[in-house]
């Protein structure tokens, strides 16, 4: 077996069948990520870049895995898939954000909404734009379990293909265009930003940081948790949701199969009511 690691090159990681166990065990029990037979060579790719960063062979890698905690953290957040832009599956949300503004109209309030799996933030941005088109009163809690995507939501800087889906209205309201390095880019503004706070979350070993959210939102996590998982999940986060509050989840993911509480919402997927 050869390692490079100056180089940072590796030709080969023989991954054996107890370690694979380990290694999956591991993350479940950290993440709720259920690794399968089909995810071993996923698993040795993702093995093979944290031990160049780390710079260590495989049985240093390992050991370093096992006792420490926060590289647990930076090994689970490159076996998952941070694929996200902005107002994307966003029926759910103007549902939402109409559905806030027929209660503004009624009594003053502050709308309080989670996004349980925030990743790099397109998805609170997204919310906090739409909030400020209508002038309501809001707060937004944005977690996730990865200190690298949170790093990338606070700084607040994206490739502008990523908001290919907003309005240009908001686009210019809301962003400020990139120039010398940051050509192709944009950064959020500060009055989207104010309305924000980003804290690290795990969604299978921390409790919920406060109760009784108008929204709680959690979106294409589940396809990584088995259906235990899942319901244990659910049902940890229907206790943040305030009464005839919603609870948003990804276009790909169902509850059908979980035992819970929540009610859908008819013609508007993946939408479900406390």
């Amino acid at each position: 077996m050869l390692y490079l690691y100056y180089g940072l090159v590796m030709n080969e990681i023989v991954l054996s069948k107890n370690q694979f166990l380990e290694l999956k065990n591991l993350v479940y029990q950290t993440s709720g990520i259920n690794l399968h037979e089909g995810k071993k060579e996923l698993l040795k790719s993702k093995l093979a870049k944290r031990m160049r960063l780390t710079r260590k062979n495989f049985d240093q890698y390992l050991a370093y895995l096992a006792s420490n905690e926060q590289e647990v953290v930076e090994f689970i957040d490159t076996v998952t898939t941070n694929h996200s832009y902005f107002f994307r599956e966003n029926n759910s949300i103007a549902y939402m954000v109409q559905h806030f503004q027929n209660i503004a109209a009624k009594k003053n309030k502050v709308f309080k909404i989670w996004c349980a799996a925030c990743s790099t933030g397109d998805e609170p941005y997204s919310i906090a734009i739409q909030l400020l088109e209508t002038s309501l009163d809001f707060s937004i809690l944005a977690t996730d379990i990865s200190h690298s995507v949170l790093a990338t939501a606070v700084r607040g800087i994206y490739r502008i293909d990523k908001t290919r889906n907003i309005p240009n209205t908001m686009l210019r309201r809301y962003f400020q265009q990139g120039t010398g390095k940051y050509q192709g880019h944009v950064k959020i503004k500060k009055q989207v930003q104010a309305h924000i706070s980003f804290q690290r979350f795990n969604l299978i070993t921390d409790t919920p940081p406060d109760h009784g959210f108008d929204a709680v939102i959690c979106r294409n996590v589940m396809i990584y948790f088995d259906l235990p998982t899942s319901e244990t999940v659910v049902n940890k986060l229907y206790g943040a949701v305030a009464p005839k509050g919603f609870f948003a989840i990804g276009n790909a993911e169902s509850l059908m199969n979980l035992t819970h509480k929540f009610s859908s919402i008819p013609k508007v997927p993946s939408l479900y009511i406390k």
